[in-house]
């Protein structure tokens, strides 16, 4: 790991990118480059620092159903925070997907992949809205696909990463589904329950990522550069775990990555505001 990055805790978290490098070579729209140890890979970061939230300029999809995505002035704290502000309107959801509408590059099978993004939420009040960051089938760039309008919870599509859930006060679980089969989460594996606590601030930012290991096939959570769950069960799937049919199959399942968030009952106001995030894979 580049040490620039060992010492900078807002960016990318050692731990997580151990291998891939300080990915200083990607950009917004991604790009291969080299890893230290010489394999090639693929990936993107974009510390939005420029932003054009509109789905005609700049390098992603984005729905916004009702206020639109924005770039927030910058402070002497923080510079570049993409910003969606949702306005307590029921089934009001911002969503950011990174590539085109029906870009996925990401797939789950013999190459290794880390995703990590930067964020804060400004209200966790329970049975309000839902939250989910990490790799999601194309299509869920649709209205009530990503997060469902009644529950929150993600559609029947394949998915992985990190979902607050509507009834929930803050807490965010590991998730994962294929499509067809159950959802996973803390409440059917105890070792994903709770790996963080939103705190209800614009400017109190957690680190969530994942990394994807082909050999054996592994997945591990990490808040803010520790991996999650605790040393008995620590937040981390087993090959058995990922081969079995709950999780996205490594045959046809390509993904995108997301963030998003779904204003559910519609009277309480709340600001998803993303710092950055990055995601890359071996070629």
């Amino acid at each position: 790991m580049h040490t620039h990055f060992d010492e900078i805790s807002r960016l990318f978290s050692p731990n997580l990118w151990k291998a891939f490098g300080a990915p200083t070579n990607m950009n917004p729209t991604g790009s291969s480059f080299q890893t230290p140890s010489g394999n090639p890979a693929f990936g993107f970061f974009d510390d939005f620092l420029t932003f054009q939230p509109t789905t005609l300029q700049g390098p992603y999809a984005l729905l916004a159903t009702s206020t639109a995505w924005t770039l927030i002035a910058d402070t002497a704290a923080s510079k570049g925070i993409a910003s969606a502000v949702m306005n307590s309107s029921a089934g009001d959801e911002n969503i950011l997907k990174w590539g085109g509408t029906s870009t996925a590059p990401f797939q789950l099978g013999g190459k290794d992949l880390v995703f990590e993004c930067r964020v804060a939420l400004t209200d966790i009040t329970a049975s309000k809205n839902s939250f989910f960051c990490g790799l999601a089938a194309p299509a869920s760039i649709v209205t009530d696909q990503l997060l469902v309008d009644t529950t929150g919870i993600p559609f029947d599509a394949n998915y992985v990463g990190f979902l607050k859930t509507y009834a929930d006060a803050g807490l965010v679980d590991g998730s994962y589904k294929a499509a067809g089969a159950t959802r996973q989460d803390g409440a059917t594996k105890t070792k994903l329950d709770t790996l963080h606590t939103f705190v209800a601030s614009g400017t109190t930012y957690v680190k969530l990522g994942f990394r994807y290991r082909s050999n054996p096939r592994t997945v591990e959570w990490f808040v803010d550069g520790v991996l999650g769950g605790t040393s008995a069960a620590p937040a981390r799937l087993t090959a058995s775990e990922v081969a079995a049919s709950t999780f996205p199959g490594e045959d046809a399942d390509f993904m995108a990555p997301f963030i998003g968030i779904k204003d559910i009952a519609g009277d309480q106001a709340c600001t998803l505001n993303i710092d950055w995030w990055a995601c890359a894979q071996y070629e």
